[in-house]
């Protein structure tokens, strides 16, 4: 794969940030349902049997729901936070985890949009006034649905791209750590470190220059003991051509 994983952490971020975007737009849109219920669901000009009727089926429908739909958005930040973090610190495992949220929101949504299908049929016999919001949930559920699965199957595809990227790097690491000249086979040190080598030649230098200077002043005093003989009698030395000027009058 040509892209590098610092490409592939920057695409996940930015799908972090789409989702987050997604969590807050359902945050918003339960949050004005949650508000309509309680303060414009009924308008004063309307019969009070239809009122009534009205209330009944959307406490019965759509109440639960919308405070499901504030947890959704609400926890929908804590997920993507968490999954950037596990980019960052290049932890795969940590980013499946966002899958938890994925799929619970799109169950969620399924299973309300599926619900109010079923259910809407029991209450056919209760007049009341129909309205807009019916609708409203419909095509929020819908709409967040489909967002929802977009995300997630780009998400896997950069989660599968990042969890081989970081197998890569760290198989790439266990072999050139296996390749140092500081372990042998079995694990063991083999070499010194490099800063010893320099250490070890200035001590062979130092050595060879000193065993050079004693052999030097041997090889000096060797010359010298052989050139230079004492007389007999005496305590004094005398070089080869004093001795060989003494010698004559010596010899019998």
């Amino acid at each position: 794969m040509a892209c590098s994983i610092r490409t592939v952490v920057g695409c996940g971020i930015f799908l972090a940030i789409v989702d987050i975007i997604h969590g807050l737009c359902t945050v918003g849109f339960y949050g004005y349902r949650f508000i309509s219920f309680y303060f414009y669901l009924c308008p004063r000009e309307l019969d009070i049997a239809y009122c009534q009727n009205k209330i009944y089926i959307y406490e019965q429908l759509f109440t639960f729901r919308t405070y499901i739909g504030l947890g959704e958005g609400g926890v929908t930040p804590l997920f993507d936070i968490i999954y950037i973090i596990a980019l960052v610190k290049h932890k795969p495992w940590l980013t499946w985890f966002w899958l938890i949220k994925a799929f619970g929101s799109m169950g969620i949504n399924v299973f309300y949009i599926s619900s109010w299908m079923v259910r809407r049929i029991s209450f056919q016999h209760i007049t009341y006034q129909p309205e807009y919001f019916e609708q409203q949930f419909l095509v929020a559920g819908i709409t967040l649905s489909i967002a929802q699965l977009i995300i997630t199957v780009i998400f896997c595809i950069i989660a599968g791209i990042f969890t081989y990227k970081v197998a890569e790097e760290r198989t790439r690491s266990r072999r050139s750590l296996h390749k140092s000249p500081k372990l042998k086979k079995h694990g063991r040190a083999t070499a010194p470190p490099l800063s010893n080598y320099g250490d070890d030649d200035d001590d062979d230098a130092t050595s060879t220059m000193r065993a050079g200077t004693d052999r030097h002043f041997t090889n000096h005093g060797l010359a010298d003991s052989t050139s230079k003989l004492p007389l007999p009698g005496s305590n004094t030395s005398l070089d080869k051509k004093s001795w060989a000027e003494v010698s004559p009058h010596t010899a019998v």
